[in-house]
């Protein structure tokens, strides 16, 4: 799937591997992915090819890590970018939320 300058595959059943650019732009496709692998288990969300992400994609990542949560799973951030783990820092969100290396 792609929009604009952000795409999203899914590399195996519960995984999906984004790259580019998660604004307000693109939050939305990402959303689309997300709600259509559902919340009937833990989902990994491979986030190594990242550029950027500003507050709409965070908003799309935390409210559905929440959706996750209520069903009693995870939503799993693989493999952030420094770049993407000092935004986590400084919006207090890193030890709410399960990243991978």
């Amino acid at each position: 799937m792609n929009a604009s300058r952000l795409s999203i595959d899914e590399i195996s059943p519960r995984e999906l591997r984004v790259s580019g650019v998660i604004d307000a732009h693109t939050a939305e496709a990402l959303e689309t992915a997300l709600t259509r692998q559902g919340t009937d288990g833990d989902i990994t969300l491979d986030l190594r090819s990242i550029d950027f992400i500003d507050s709409s994609g965070l908003r799309v990542i935390v409210t559905f890590h929440q959706q996750l949560s209520d069903a009693g799973n995870r939503l799993v951030l693989g493999g952030p970018n420094e770049s993407v783990i000092k935004l986590l820092e400084i919006t207090g969100l890193r030890d709410h939320l399960h990243l991978t290396e």
